[in-house]
């Protein structure tokens, strides 16, 4: 579902996050990227060389540059884009680090970028692009048409639809997405991954969008209209889930449930996290409140949970913990794979595939 033929290499820019929270374009892209052949990542504060001593789980062997220079003078294969892999809050650009967009374009690189700051709206950017031959992706930029709610993918006969819900933001939910849907996928099925942010996206996937910048009344009702395009040829839909509901900003989450309508739900939990993602006077995520908010609307319908072994955490401890109060299966996917949660998708979905 991803239907990328060649891809592309692409340079990552990800100064003083790449790792972090704040650097989770970044990670995702480096962990999974069909459209994009990462050849390196940029980001001066970082003491390692390659990102697999960053992020444990990657099997690629990237570099990590200081400079774009230092990249330009060692990369294996002349990149052809420059990806921005920093989300922040609000989904606000790096202007301060400006030039070395402006260098990446004067050195032939379409630049992509996620941010809330359309960079095609920008005079300097746009001008810049054109001296230098280049594009510009504003990958959040909405650029297809409204969609209003119609309830059209509750008829019957439709593919399961499996939503990821979280009990924070930047916890997770679109690499624990990823990991189910290639499980899926070598197990002979033919899963849609359904995009909700803009990792996803340049990642490459076929169905989805940025969902913080479709106009409000449109939400649930884009949600919907990806699902429903999704669903002419897949025979199980895996959607990626943004921030969480009981979150203050939890307006984007709860129109993702809506227009999805689910026929299950796996929910991903940090236990590990002290408060909740940019807000550090705030209590940490609450597993029981998000619980509670989700089956408020679809009683019974989480199956599965699924665990963020951030800031040293035992995962095995937590899936033990949560298996016998819960009474689903749990797992950390980036430490015991997606192996079980499939296992119960199946049981519960897909009983029927041939």
């Amino acid at each position: 579902m991803f239907g990328i033929k060649e891809r592309i290499p692409a340079l990552i820019f990800a100064e003083g996050e790449f790792g972090g929270l704040d650097g989770k374009t970044a990670n995702g892209l480096v962990r999974f990227s069909p459209k994009y052949e990462i050849v390196g990542v940029i980001d001066s504060t970082q003491e390692n060389e390659y990102v697999h001593q960053v992020l444990g789980d990657v099997e690629e062997e990237i570099p990590i540059f200081s400079t774009l220079e230092d990249a330009l003078d060692n990369v294996l294969k002349k990149p052809k884009a420059f990806i921005n892999g920093i989300a922040r809050d609000g989904g606000a650009f790096p202007y301060e680090h400006k030039d070395i967009f402006f260098k990446a374009m004067d050195n032939g690189m379409d630049v992509v970028t996620g941010t809330q700051d359309y960079l095609t709206d920008d005079e300097e950017f746009v001008r810049k692009a054109k001296e230098s031959g280049v594009d510009i992706w504003d990958v959040r930029k909405p650029v297809d048409e409204a969609h209003f709610i119609s309830g059209k993918i509750r008829k019957e006969g439709l593919p399961p639809r499996i939503l990821l819900v979280g009990t924070d933001c930047a916890i997770g939910k679109r690499t624990t997405c990823v990991k189910i849907y290639k499980e899926l996928r070598e197990r002979g099925y033919n899963p849609a991954f359904i995009a909700t942010g803009q990792t996803g996206l340049m990642q490459g996937a076929k169905y989805g969008t940025p969902l913080d910048a479709v106009k409000g009344d449109f939400l649930s009702g884009k949600v919907e209209h990806e699902i429903w395009k999704a669903s002419e040829e897949a025979d199980i839909i895996i959607i990626e889930g943004q921030a969480c509901i009981t979150h203050p900003q939890g307006g984007v989450p709860l129109a993702l449930l809506k227009g999805s309508h689910p026929h299950g739900v796996i929910i991903q939990h940090a236990p590990g996290r002290e408060h909740l993602d940019g807000l550090p006077d705030f209590p940490p995520p609450d597993l029981d409140a998000e619980w509670l908010t989700v089956e408020f609307f679809y009683p019974g319908v989480i199956f599965a949970i699924t665990i963020n072994h951030e800031n040293g955490i035992d995962p095995d401890e937590w899936v033990d913990t949560y298996e016998k109060k819960y009474n689903v299966p749990a797992a950390d996917v980036l430490v015991h794979g997606a192996g079980k949660i499939v296992d119960e998708i199946e049981r519960k979905f897909l009983k029927d595939h041939d």
